[in-house]
């Protein structure tokens, strides 16, 4: 069969694929799996196809059915290509993504205009469709989870009359390990090696088949094998993605020295070639050939991958052999014996075993196996039942689909994590400081620590900035923690740092940025540069109109300012020369972010876009508009709050109101998402710890939620009891922003809305936030809903 260098008949080679593709289910391989059920076509998965299609990975689930069908294989297959297409095309209207549906149409759908006349109707109806909600039959695309679920409903039909699909979707039913269960009574020494043995006999028998996706996808799953070589074709052929994606399945950045490398030399050619094909050279196949040789180094030095760059020898068709044998036994032996007939046992004691499971090192024995014990068919032990596969009318059939409500439910409680949280309720449970303050000057609206944490500066939105700063001295510095109070610095001159205020109160959008020992600083008027020594005005420029929203400093004394009338201004105040203009959003600015790694400028809007710039030639390179995973809509208010990157200057912190978001830059691949539950909305800001390894999440409901990056579960929630002052506890007061120390991974500070401040981090008891010496009281169970992107 295939590339297979044994003879064996299709029965045979069919019941070994479905075996594996057991095993696969039940090692929660869930990647390889998918694969596998594509390159085998065996056997099509309607509930896996569904699911796909509830996700909204239109083009993942067409791939999946093209492996079984073609579009022009018949009636059916034509027209679930098209009903799919079609909802995608629907969606991306409903999400005002004009230019996407246009692209849609004209690569996906008008391959149909020649098609059938029902179709060729409804082709010439979507043509003429501007808004979703002028076509009745249409308007149900606008949410998105039940149209996805109706559409689910009627491509089950359409899959059941679909003649070539229609002997794939039974999969027989198979007992419990029953590959490993075969091995075990074939190779009686394997109950002493590990599971790997049998993963390496997938793996050379999915090499010798040629079903590549499913073997690699293996690989990435179970760990076991690198495969340099396949590692290599991402890098020669410029696949950064696949290549950092397999890269992953093995190590992380944060691992060791060498992985940092590999990620980081990943990232940086990425960029390079992005800002090559925006420039239109060709691509260096040489410089590719010769960094791969580097990352081979790399690989070969790194102790995460070191024992997993030799694949054990073995003979060739291992497992198939193994398999033949003990079919060659079950056929004469058993094809016209009935299971449980008169409770009657199946003898093993012609059973044919071998001594090596890698090797046929000696003829084949015809000796008794384990003591030549018989069988008990009617003993119900699983792991020892050699009739795998029960075919007496006790076929279960997996070829159900979710409907309408059934599918609605799955996808909630797929969003919800049952998790054991550590609730902090009580000062006594961890460290808190009020910071030192004589003034009430209104809510504190912006926060932000020095490079080195020895000060701390807060904006309110009475326009007015205090600072406090702790001792300077190195000792200190080191044995600094909340319980060391620092001063409310007041210079001699008893100046206060004040802005200008907006004309209209509702223009007052505040913001700031440290330079050295200079304060950036704007309420909704013009833009002021105070001394932190005297708290002295230095200088006043920017003069409204447009009002400055946002600002950052960028390399090479460069200024980037975002402005209320949706335009970024990248200025240098030496040369006092505007370096570019840049125009992409449609709404005011609401936050920047640089990355020094990448040399990109992410900016967000009001408009709930994100847009990516090259900060060489400052060309757009992309943008994407934020959504949700469970409606795929854009959220009603479309405000982007704040941005960050991660310490790794590749992922992208998104804050909205009704959810955080985790991006990729410089493509914005979209990789997780967060969703609070509603007693917490809205979420107020959320910000990195210095060393990215969790999210701070602060709530209108007071709570501050620490969650863990690589992961997204939550760790710890801090209620409100826990730091505020007593007496002052009510619904108004809340944590407005996030400061994160910038050397003190477990250390914030707080701004709140009746205008204190608060530092807080964990008992010394305590390792970090979430990570309890011991178990009590302080445990609970909650679910907060999160998504990540494969």
């Amino acid at each position: 069969m295939h590339g297979s260098k044994m003879c064996i008949d299709k029965d045979t080679y069919t019941h070994l694929i479905t075996l594996i593709m057991k095993f696969l289910e039940e090692e929660n391989f869930k990647e390889s799996l998918q694969a596998l059920e594509q390159e085998s076509k065996i056997f099509f998965n309607v509930h896996r196809f569904g699911e796909i299609v509830m996700n909204g990975e239109w083009e993942k689930a067409e791939k999946y059915l093209s492996a079984f069908t073609k579009l022009d294989d018949s009636n059916h297959s034509k027209k679930m290509f098209f009903e799919l297409r079609k909802h995608k095309y629907c969606e991306a209207l409903c999400r005002h993504e004009r230019t996407e549906a246009d692209s849609i149409f004209r690569k996906d759908l008008k391959v149909f205009s020649v098609s059938q006349n029902r179709i060729d109707c409804e082709l010439a109806e979507l043509l003429a469709l501007k808004d979703l909600r002028e076509n009745e039959q249409l308007s149900g695309y606008t949410n998105a989870t039940s149209s996805r679920a109706k559409l689910i409903d009627s491509l089950k039909l359409l899959v059941k009359e679909n003649r070539i699909l229609q002997d794939k979707l039974i999969f027989p039913c198979v007992n419990n390990s029953a590959l490993s269960s075969l091995i075990k009574l074939i190779c009686p020494s394997f109950e002493k090696e590990t599971k790997e043995e049998l993963i390496y006999l997938i793996h050379q028998f999915l090499n010798e088949e040629e079903f590549k996706e499913t073997l690699h996808k293996l690989e990435q799953e179970t760990r076991v094998f690198f495969d340099i070589n396949y590692f290599r074709e991402y890098i020669t052929s410029g696949e950064w993605d696949n290549a950092e994606k397999y890269l992953s399945a093995f190590t992380n950045m944060n691992d060791n020295t060498y992985s940092a490398k590999m990620f980081s030399q990943i990232q940086r050619q990425k960029y390079l070639e992005a800002v090559d094909r925006q420039q239109k050279l060709p691509s260096d196949f040489a410089e590719r050939a010769h960094l791969f040789d580097d990352f081979k180094v790399l690989v070969e030095r790194n102790p995460m991958l070191q024992d997993k760059l030799k694949f054990p020898s073995m003979d060739k068709s291992r497992l198939l052999s193994l398999i033949k044998q003990i079919m060659d036994w079950w056929v004469p032996y058993c094809i016209n014996v009935m299971p449980n007939a008169n409770n009657e046992t199946i003898s093993l004691k012609d059973f044919p075993t071998v001594s090596n499971l890698r090797y046929a090192s000696s003829i084949l024995t015809d000796k008794p196996n384990q003591e030549g014990r018989p069988l008990d068919a009617s003993s119900g032990d699983d792991s020892n039942d050699s009739s795998c596969f029960n075919d007496n009318n006790q076929s279960r059939e997996s070829t159900s689909l979710p409907d309408a409500d059934s599918a609605v439910c799955a996808k909630s409680l797929e969003k919800s994590v049952n998790l054991k949280l550590q609730l902090i309720n009580e000062p006594s449970e961890c460290r808190t400081l009020l910071l030192p303050d004589n003034s009430f000057g209104g809510r504190v609206v912006r926060l932000i620590y020095s490079h080195s944490g020895d000060f701390l500066v807060a904006l309110t939105q009475t326009a007015t900035h205090k600072l406090w700063k702790w001792q300077s001295n190195k000792q200190s510095l080191e044995e600094e923690n909340v319980n060391m109070e620092p001063q409310l610095y007041q210079p001699s001159s008893k100046l206060v740092m004040t802005n200008d205020i907006a004309a209209d109160p509702k223009d007052s959008i505040s913001c700031f940025a440290l330079r050295g020992s200079h304060l950036f600083s704007a309420s909704g008027g013009k833009i002021s540069i105070f001394s932190l020594e005297t708290f002295q005005t230095l200088a006043t420029f920017a003069n409204p109109p447009p009002i400055a929203t946002y600002f950052i400093l960028l390399p090479q004394d460069l200024f980037a300012f975002g402005f209320d009338d949706s335009s970024i201004l990248v200025h240098c105040p030496c040369t006092k020369k505007t370096k570019a203009k840049l125009k992409g959003h449609q709404n005011r600015i609401t936050c920047l972010a640089y990355s020094l790694s990448l040399n990109v400028l992410v900016s967000s809007g009001a408009d709930a876009q994100l847009c990516v710039w090259d900060a060489v030639g400052w060309k757009k390179l992309c943008s994407k508009f934020l959504h949700s995973f469970q409606t795929g809509l854009v959220p009603e208010t479309t405000i982007v709050n704040h941005i960050q990157f991660h310490p790794d200057q590749i992922h992208l912190l998104s804050i909205h109101e009704g959810q955080i978001d985790v991006y990729e830059a410089p493509t914005l691949n979209h990789t997780s998402q967060l969703v609070p539950d509603k007693m917490d909305l809205p979420i107020t800001y959320a910000t990195y710890s210095c060393d990215g390894k969790c999210i701070y999440v602060s709530c209108k409901s007071g709570h501050v939620k620490v969650f863990d990056t690589s992961t997204l579960e939550l760790r710890c929630q801090i209620n409100l009891t826990a730091y505020a002052q007593p007496g002052t506890i009510s619904l108004e007061l809340y944590p407005l922003v996030i400061a994160a120390h910038p050397l003190e991974p477990n250390r914030i500070a707080l701004g709140l809305t009746n205008g204190r401040v608060h530092v807080i981090e964990p008992l010394e008891s305590e390792v970090e936030w979430g990570k309890l010496p011991f178990t009590d009281s302080r445990e609970f169970s909650t679910t907060f809903g999160s998504t990540a992107l494969e």
